[in-house]
C-alpha cells in the first residue's frame, strides 16, 4: 500500500508541473517491481478529474456552444489528433520503453531542454488552427516516459507565441481526451482493488494542489526553471541505466 500511495502523490505532482508523471512512474515502478500500467492508467484518469474541477469554467463555456466554445472544440480536437493517431499505431513500442532507464532518462534531458528554451519568450500571438496543431505534435513527444505532457504542450504554445497562462489551460484541456484513449487502450488489463481507489483519491487531492501551483509559478515566469530538475532526473536515470 505504501508503494501505491507514493505512486499516487508522484503523479499528482508531475502530471502538471512540466516533469513527466510517466517519467517518474516509470523509474519508481521499474524500482518497485515491474510496472502496473493499468494502474499508472487509474492516477492519469484522477489528475482527468482534477482537471474537470479546476477548467470547470472553460469545460461549461465549450457546453454552450457559441461561436467561441466551437471554436475551442475545434482547436482541441485538431490538437489531439496527432497524438491520437500516434499512441493507436505505436501503443506497444510506447508501452516497451517503460522499463528502459535509458531511454527515460534521454527523454528527460531533452525535456529539460524545452523548457529551458521557453525562457524569455513572450507572447505575439492567438490560438488558432496552426498553433493548435504544432501544440499537437509536442504532444506526441508526451506519449513517451520521460517527456512531461505538460511540459510538452506548455512549451508548444509558448513557442508558438501563445500567452502563458492561455497556454497552461490549453494543455490542461488537452489532458481530457488523451486520458481516456489511454484508459480505453489499458481496459483490458482493468481490475479492481481498496489500493486503487485510495490511489485514485490521494492523486485527485493533490493533483488539485499542484494545478494551482502551476498557475501561479507561470504567472511568476519561472517555468523554465523546471529544466534544472528535469536535468538532474535524466542524469540520475542514465546512471540507474549504466551502473546500477
Amino acid at each position: 500500500m505504501i508503494e501505491e500511495i507514493i505512486l499516487a502523490f508522484v503523479q499528482a505532482a508531475t502530471e502538471f508541473l512540466p516533469v513527466s508523471s510517466s517519467g517518474h512512474l516509470a523509474i519508481l515502478s521499474n524500482l518497485f517491481s515491474e510496472p502496473n500500467l493499468f494502474f499508472i492508467t487509474m492516477l492519469h484518469i484522477a489528475s482527468l478529474t482534477a482537471v474537470l474541477i479546476f477548467t470547470r469554467k472553460e469545460i461549461f463555456s465549450l457546453l454552450k456552444f457559441d461561436k467561441e466554445a466551437r471554436k475551442l472544440l475545434k482547436y482541441l480536437i485538431i490538437a489531439t489528433i496527432p497524438a491520437t493517431f500516434f499512441g493507436y499505431f505505436f501503443n506497444n513500442f510506447i508501452e516497451s520503453i517503460f522499463s528502459s532507464f535509458l531511454y527515460i532518462g534521454i527523454a528527460f534531458l531533452f525535456t529539460g531542454l524545452v523548457l529551458y528554451l521557453t525562457k524569455n519568450l513572450k507572447e505575439y500571438s492567438k490560438l488558432n488552427l496552426k498553433n493548435s496543431f504544432v501544440i499537437g505534435l509536442f504532444q506526441v513527444l508526451a506519449l513517451f516516459p520521460g517527456m512531461s505532457r505538460s511540459g510538452m504542450t506548455i512549451s508548444g504554445g509558448i513557442f508558438m507565441g501563445l500567452n502563458k497562462e492561455r497556454a497552461a489551460k490549453f494543455s490542461f484541456l488537452l489532458l481530457i481526451p488523451l486520458a481516456i484513449g489511454a484508459f480505453i487502450l489499458e481496459f483490458k488489463d482493468a481490475y479492481f482493488s481498496i489500493d486503487l481507489v485510495i490511489a485514485f483519491f490521494v492523486t485527485l487531492f493533490f493533483s488539485l494542489l499542484f494545478l494551482n501551483l502551476l498557475i501561479k509559478i507561470i504567472i511568476k515566469e519561472k517555468f523554465w526553471m523546471f529544466s534544472i530538475y528535469c536535468f538532474i532526473i535524466g542524469l540520475i536515470s542514465l546512471y540507474l541505466h549504466f551502473f546500477v
